[in-house]
């Protein structure tokens, strides 16, 4: 065999090792994680600002990362709020850096102008429990028009209508979750909390009280953010 061939045979098993132990690496680290790690040494006291990095992590190879660093939801968070603990460059950032507890909760997460709002739910009104914190949703009521009586003091069946009540709301927690991970855990939950403004806040609340109406999600694709 000559000399050509034998290299010509050895560049591609080298390529096709290198193929396998892709694929094998894709298998073992399976989906990933966001989190960030600082990029300069800082004090206690300092705020990181813009010296802060994302860093992609297998999720199912670092499962502590799900409830101890912050995610891009809490990049605000993160990037303004003066540091409790010290940090040198390179360090994967975590919520006791920055707080004494672990977990600072929904707060840091509400933006200015938004107000949080849970609404009750089970499987048929989430989604069968595929909904998850940063999703877009609407929300559809199903009520009673009316609650009237005629000259026989008989009662009026009212008839029952549904319509939407609020579109394109933002989820900011499913149940006492509300850091969004990579992970589809499609556990159940009986809540879900909603960002909104007062108004719609205004209109969950008279829906429900009032009308006792069965409030729905609809879940919405990434492409439908806009209408």
């Amino acid at each position: 065999m000559s000399k050509k061939i034998i290299l010509v045979i050895a560049i591609i098993a080298g390529l096709a090792a290198a193929f396998f132990v892709q694929q094998h690496i894709a298998k073992l680290t399976g989906e990933t994680i966001t989190v960030y790690k600082a990029t300069e040494s800082a004090a206690v006291g300092k705020v990181l600002g813009g010296n802060i990095q994302p860093v992609t992590l297998p999720a199912n190879l670092f499962p502590d990362a799900l409830s101890e660093a912050p995610t891009q939801q809490f990049l605000d968070y993160i990037s303004t709020t003066p540091l409790r603990l010290p940090v040198s460059a390179g360090d994967l950032l975590l919520f006791r850096h920055f707080d004494a507890s672990v977990d600072p909760g929904v707060l840091p997460a509400i933006p200015a102008g938004k107000k949080a709002i849970s609404i009750p739910v089970n499987a048929a009104s989430s989604v069968s429990y595929f909904i998850r914190p940063g999703d877009l949703v609407d929300v559809m009521a199903t009520y009673a028009e009316q609650n009237a009586e005629d000259d026989s003091r008989e009662p009026i069946v009212a008839p029952q209508t549904t319509r939407p009540v609020l579109e394109g709301v933002s989820v900011l927690a499913v149940g006492a979750e509300y850091r969004r991970s990579e992970i589809q855990k499609n556990e159940a939950y009986s809540t879900v909390t909603l960002l909104v403004s007062m108004e719609e806040a205004a209109t969950l609340i008279y829906m429900k009280d009032f009308y006792k109406a069965t409030l729905t999600l609809i879940l919405r694709s990434k492409e439908d953010a806009a209408n």
